[in-house]
């Protein structure tokens, strides 16, 4: 049984790793600002925290006594948090107070695409980040992950925000490989990656086991939702410029230039086996999985 710190516990992913490290009989200490969002991790036993991962006397504090830390801490848009403030120094801030605090390893959740490219903001401010925890000198290890999929959250907001009138839209061609994995697998790579001391030092890029493209996966929410709208895929430049616009008026735009630019690209692990070389089991296929559970309302709580 391992002492593990989780920080971004309240988050997307961090909601299932948190409960993930519980169900694996670990002890379990979230870092939060507000901890009524952790009630649910106290009642199984976990202990909460309050503090601000971005302050290192609260990280450092919250690491005492602990042999590893995970985070989960990042923004994906530049606002109202800078990619400057959370995704670069987040990690040097994990980093500097986990050596101060002796703990055994680290792992930080990234993003697969993480490089230094000015036509990717986001990208950059994670490939970032991750040299800044390499510059601690902390052992650990980086997760990068393609597309993490849940019930509620994640890609579904963005695809609830391209049903514009009567259509469906469709920013660029849509015909980006992607490599999505469920959170709930995604979370178990996470909490199984303590216990292996062999992927200290390492960057490990992480997916499920089917390639599909962007258009696929929004037709799999259509489908399952029962949407009959028509799809309209738009030119990126006609995308572009209106994104540019919202973002200098509105603190929630429907969608970023940057987010433009990264439904472009493509988002692939190193193989279609990328988990199962690393953990030993097969995560399950999301295109089984889709039409099931984004039919439904998402589960509160868990």
């Amino acid at each position: 049984m391992a002492r593990i710190l989780l920080l971004g516990s309240t988050g997307f992913v961090g909601r299932g790793v948190a409960h993930k490290i519980l169900d694996g009989g670990h002890q379990l200490r979230v870092l939060v600002r507000d901890p009524m969002k952790a009630a649910a991790f106290k009642v199984r036993g976990a202990q909460v925290v309050v503090g601000d991962a971005l302050n290192p006397s609260s990280v450092t504090q919250a690491a005492q006594g602990v042999e590893h830390v995970i985070s989960l801490v990042a923004v994906r848009r530049n606002r109202p948090q800078s990619y400057l403030a959370v995704n670069v120094d987040g990690p040097r801030i994990l980093g500097q107070a986990s050596m101060a605090a002796g703990v055994r390893s680290v792992v930080l959740v990234s993003a697969i695409g993480a490089k230094l490219d000015p036509h990717y903001k986001y990208f950059t401010s994670r490939w970032m980040g991750e040299q800044e925890l390499a510059k601690t000198g902390v052992a650990g290890t980086i997760l990068r992950f393609s597309f993490v999929l849940a019930e509620e959250g994640g890609i579904l907001n963005d695809f609830e925000r391209a049903l514009i009138g009567p259509f469906a839209v469709i920013p660029g061609s849509g015909q980006a490989k992607l490599q999505p994995i469920l959170r709930d697998d995604a979370a178990r790579c996470i909490v199984e990656t303590v216990a292996k001391p062999e992927l200290l030092g390492h960057i490990v890029d992480l997916g499920g086991p089917e390639v599909v493209t962007y258009e696929t996966m929004f037709d799999w929410f259509l489908q399952a939702r029962g949407i009959k709208k028509a799809k309209l895929k738009l030119p990126v430049p006609l995308v572009a410029i209106p994104a540019i616009a919202l973002e200098a008026v509105s603190t929630n735009p429907p969608i970023t230039r940057d987010e433009v630019n990264m439904i472009q690209a493509d988002n692939l692990a190193a193989g279609i086996d990328s988990v199962s070389s690393h953990f030993g089991w097969r995560p399950s296929a999301p295109s089984s999985w889709a039409p099931v559970n984004w039919a439904k309302k998402p589960r509160t709580g868990r």
